[in-house]
């Protein structure tokens, strides 16, 4: 029986926030003088901005941020893992 990895708690704090996210933010920094940011209400709609912002313009291994933006007005970036 494999054993479950357990979950540090600064993380699960994170997942907590994100859990009760009142809106998601999509950060990408094209170039030196260049950002691209949209906010949408779900981590769906942020998601595929992501993939498509990566797709379109992830060279040289830049790649958006989505940050989930909770109802006191702190954000938290949103990890990969997170679905």
């Amino acid at each position: 029986m494999a054993k479950q990895k357990r979950m540090h708690p600064a993380d699960a704090h994170t997942f907590a926030q994100i859990a009760r996210a009142t809106h998601f933010t999509i950060y990408f920094r094209k170039g030196p003088f260049e950002t691209f940011s949209e906010s949408v209400a779900t981590i769906k709609e942020a998601r595929v901005i992501e993939s498509r912002m990566n797709s379109e313009h992830g060279k040289f291994g830049r790649r958006a941020a989505v940050y989930a933006m909770t109802p006191e007005g702190k954000n938290y970036i949103v990890p990969e893992s997170y679905r």
